[in-house]
């Protein structure tokens, strides 16, 4: 599955929105880059802070790095990749 295949669940959607300020209503998607949405440094941090809380997940340093933090599929593939089966869509 390519990354523009992926889905991704609302839930994290809903996680993600209120730390893209340019992100307005529109839908997002995988391909969406996250820095162009608004996501700064401090956006990361306080992101990952909501994703590690919510998804009850620890993702270890290795893993935080532009390419993760790049687009919307990338960081959901990260969260995705260490999260139970059960927990990912929440919905």
């Amino acid at each position: 599955m390519s990354l523009t295949d992926t889905e991704i669940p609302s839930r994290f959607l809903e996680i993600l929105k209120p730390h893209l300020p340019y992100a307005g209503s529109d839908d997002l998607a995988p391909t969406d880059d996250l820095a162009a949405l608004g996501l700064d440094s401090m956006g990361v941090v306080r992101l990952l802070v909501d994703l590690e809380e919510n998804y009850e997940l620890d993702l270890p340093d290795e893993l935080l790095t532009e390419e993760t933090f790049a687009t919307v599929g990338s960081l959901w593939a990260t969260v995705a990749g260490h999260v139970g089966a059960e927990r990912v869509g929440g919905e």
